[in-house]
């Protein structure tokens, strides 16, 4: 076991990929059925989980044209679409390779919030995201960090600047360790950066949603999906794009199919790019894990949802109606 596993970690690690870790399929028995890894092969043991980090300075820069010095085009690039390809290269790598040992493996696609090919249907009335299968989860459940109150995936070496993806395969690979999220998330220092950043308010200081894995129970914000996917498909001001629409009270799948219709034409550009998703603002405010990181100020304007990033030294607590 720990000959194979020190094979497709060096296969991964050459490959491009920063981390890379190894989850028992027992550990997903909590998860929504056909989600889990022995769904989809049902004689799978492990996971193969590989992760690619993005440099914070794609982050500081992050916001429009409008913004003093900033640019959204090099975090949806290379913090999201060409990461993506990126992983792709090491998660076919690493499948063929098992499967040149004799153990079948399949490689999940990366996830980005248009993916929820099974659930589509139930989008409106759970009101939630559901994919086909969750790579923060496998991340998790491979020991590689751990879930911060952002609903962020939490790494010890990038905080929440990477991005992941999954091998299911037959092969008995060395488990990893499941880490405590205590280090990696610290709201007490940031004082809730993620949830005073959000453009819309998706994400809440009081309520949290929680679960249990291989006993121990992670805990985070409760999290507004259908308001967090109007910034990520870039609807509001502070997303990245210069598409401002007010969220209607009840969000539905065809409230997004109108919006997306109206989108600013350079922002149908960023997608024809397939630069797939705008926001992130809570992954490029987050301080984690150093601690030592002040995000760029933002301000909110007053009577609507939004906000927008400020020079250095001139954060003020609102902006007015614009």
């Amino acid at each position: 076991m720990k000959k194979l596993s020190d094979k497709v970690r060096s296969l991964a690690i050459d490959a491009g990929a920063d981390m890379v870790g190894f989850a028992p399929v027992e550990r997903f028995a909590n998860g929504p059925e056909k989600t889990r890894p022995n769904y989809y092969m049902p004689k799978a043991q492990s996971v193969v989980v590989a992760g690619i980090g993005f440099p914070r300075s794609i982050g500081e820069v992050w916001g429009t044209f409008a913004e003093e010095g900033a640019l959204p085009g090099p975090y949806m690039w290379f913090g999201f679409a060409y990461l993506n390809w990126e992983l792709s290269r090491v998660a076919l790598k690493v499948a063929k390779m098992l499967e040149s040992h004799g153990y079948r493996s399949l490689p999940i696609p990366p996830a980005h919030t248009l993916v929820q090919y099974r659930y589509y249907e139930h989008f409106d009335g759970w009101n939630r995201y559901l994919g086909d299968f969750s790579h923060k989860h496998a991340a998790l459940a491979a020991g590689l960090g751990t879930f911060g109150w952002s609903n962020l995936f939490l790494t010890p070496a990038y905080g929440a600047r990477q991005r992941f993806i999954s091998v299911i395969t037959e092969a008995p690979l060395e488990p990893g360790e499941l880490m405590a999220g205590e280090k990696l998330c610290q709201p007490n220092l940031c004082a809730y950066t993620c949830v005073e950043t959000c453009p819309i308010g998706a994400l809440s200081k009081e309520k949290f949603q929680e679960f249990t894995m291989d006993g121990r129970i992670y805990r985070y914000g409760a999290l507004d999906h259908m308001r967090c996917r109007w910034c990520l498909d870039g609807f509001t001001q502070g997303s990245g794009s210069r598409t401002h629409f007010e969220p209607p009270e009840k969000l539905t799948q065809a409230e997004f199919a109108h919006a997306t219709a109206k989108r600013e034409i350079p922002d149908k550009g960023l997608y024809l790019m397939a630069f797939i998703d705008f926001c992130g603002k809570c992954m490029h405010q987050c301080p984690s894990p150093e601690f030592k990181y002040v995000p760029p100020p933002i301000g909110r304007f007053q009577g609507r949802t939004g906000c927008r990033r400020l020079p250095r030294g001139k954060q003020k607590p609102h902006l007015q109606k614009k």
